[in-house]
C-alpha cells in the first residue's frame, strides 16, 4: 500500500514480524494535553501478551492516575534538558534514568515527544537499547537533534506535514535514524466501526474540543457566527480549558461573544473526562486551528459518525477528506461563515459522518496502529541483538 493510499504511513508488511518484550515509555510534559492523550490511547490498546510496559514521567499530572488505572507502573524522574544552567539537574535525572533502565531492562525505550527524548537518547546509546521518539510538532531535524543528541533508531512523525518540516537529517545526530509516518490512532474499540450513539440535535450544533488558546482559533468561529444571518447561526458547545493564560484568553472570548450578541448561542463545558458527552450533542465538530500537526478531533468524532469542519492547514488535511468526510476551509471568517451553513443540510451531514467513520476505521484504528508500532519495536529488538551492554 502506498503512502498516498495509507494516511498512517507505515507499510502493513512490517507487521509480519512479532515483537515480544519490555518497553519503557517516557513523558516529560508538565501538563496533560493532546500528546499525553495520544500516549494514553496507545497504552490502553497494547497487547499485554506482547508488551510489558512501564512509564517514566517528568511531572505529576493527570496522566499518572490514568496510566496506573491501566495497571502500568509509573515512576517520577525530574527530567531536564542539558543547558548551561542545568548541568547538575541534568546529571541527576540522567543518573536516575540509568537506574530505572538497569532495574527494568527494557528492549525498547519510547519517548512520547522530542523534549522527552534527551535522557532516552543518551541512556539508550550507552546500553544498546532501541530508541523510539515521537515527533508531535513541526520542527527541523537540527532542532530535534538538539534534544536527541545521541541519536535514535526511529523517529515517528504523526503526519506527513511534520515529516516534511523535519527535512533532511543529514549532518545531525539523526543522520542514521529511520523516520516513519504513523498517525495517532483514534481511541476506538479494536473491532468494528462505532456509530452515532444518539439522534442528531434538534437544531444545528457545532462542537469544539481542545485547549482554549489563540492557536486553536476559536475566535475565528465566533467571528464567523457573527457574520451569519441570525436564523442560520448554529449553537456552539466548547469543551476544554484555558491552559496557558490563567483563564484570561477564555474571558476575552466570552467578552467577544457578548459584543456580537452570541452569548445565548455558546455553552462553555469545561474539561470533559468523557468526550461522548460532547459528541452526543453535536451536528458537526469544528477545528479552526491556526497550527495543527495532526488533529485527533476529526478522527474521534468519526467514531460517532460526526463530520468535522477544519482549517485547511497542517495535518488536518490528512485526517479529513474534503467534501467526503468533512470540510476543509480557508482560514477566514467569511469562508467559515459560508461553510457553517452546510450543516443545515442534515442528509449531507449524515453522509459525511458515515464516510468519516468508515474511512477512519480503515486507516486509523487502534489495531492497525498497534501492528505498525509493534513492527517498529521488533526492528529495534532485532538491531539490539548482539549489542555489547
Amino acid at each position: 500500500m502506498t503512502t498516498s493510499e495509507n494516511p498512517s504511513g507505515i507499510s502493513s508488511g512490517m507487521g509480519s514480524r512479532r515483537f515480544q518484550g519490555r518497553v519503557l515509555y517516557v513523558a516529560r510534559a508538565p501538563f496533560f494535553s493532546g500528546a499525553e492523550q495520544a500516549m494514553l490511547s496507545m497504552l490502553r490498546h497494547l497487547d499485554r501478551d506482547q508488551v510489558t510496559p512501564e512509564l517514566v514521567v517528568g511531572h505529576e499530572t493527570d496522566l499518572v492516575d490514568r496510566v496506573q488505572k491501566l495497571d502500568i507502573p509509573v515512576h517520577l524522574i525530574k527530567l531536564v534538558n542539558r543547558t548551561a544552567t542545568s548541568v547538575f539537574r541534568w546529571r541527576r535525572s540522567l543518573r536516575q534514568m540509568h537506574q530505572r533502565v538497569m532495574a527494568f531492562d527494557p528492549d525498547v525505550i519510547h519517548a512520547n515527544d522530542v523534549p522527552s527524548a534527551a535522557t532516552v537518547s543518551v541512556v539508550g546509546a550507552k546500553y544498546g537499547i532501541g530508541r523510539v521518539v515521537h515527533v508531535r510538532w513541526g520542527m527541523t531535524a537540527v532542532e530535534a537533534g538538539w534534544f536527541v543528541r545521541r541519536g535514535s533508531e526511529y523517529l515517528i512523525c504523526i503526519s506527513r506535514w511534520i515529516r516534511d518540516r523535519l527535512g533532511n537529517p543529514g549532518h545531525t545526530p539523526l543522520t542514521d535514524t529511520q523516520i516513519e509516518v504513523l498517525a495517532d490512532a483514534v481511541d476506538w474499540p479494536l473491532q468494528g466501526t462505532p456509530q452515532r450513539s444518539s439522534v442528531p440535535p434538534a437544531e444545528p450544533t457545532i462542537g469544539f474540543a481542545g485547549q482554549i488558546i489563540p492557536d486553536k482559533g476559536l475566535d475565528l468561529v465566533i467571528e464567523a457566527m457573527a457574520r451569519m444571518s441570525p436564523s442560520m447561526r448554529p449553537k456552539l458547545l466548547i469543551a476544554g480549558q484555558d491552559t496557558q493564560n490563567d483563564g484570561k484568553y477564555r474571558e476575552k472570548l466570552i467578552q467577544m461573544a457578548e459584543r456580537y450578541g452570541l452569548s445565548d448561542r455558546i455553552r462553555w463545558l469545561g474539561f470533559l473526562d468523557d468526550m461522548a458527552q460532547l459528541y452526543g450533542q453535536v451536528t458537526a465538530m469544528v477545528c479552526p486551528s491556526r497550527i495543527e500537526p495532526l488533529g485527533l478531533v476529526p478522527l474521534e468524532a468519526a467514531g460517532f459518525s460526526i463530520p468535522t469542519l477544519a482549517n485547511r492547514i497542517g495535518g488536518l488535511a490528512e485526517t479529513i477528506r474534503d467534501n467526503e468526510t468533512g470540510w476543509l476551509i480557508e482560514p477566514t471568517a467569511d469562508a467559515w461563515a459560508q461553510a457553517l451553513e452546510e450543516i443545515h443540510n442534515q442528509k449531507q451531514v449524515d453522509r459525511f459522518g458515515r464516510s468519516a467513520g468508515e474511512w477512519t476505521s480503515n486507516f486509523f484504528s487502534p489495531s492497525i496502529y498497534q501492528d505498525r508500532l509493534m513492527a517498529i519495536y521488533k526492528q529495534c529488538q532485532i538491531q539490539r541483538v548482539g549489542c555489547d551492554r
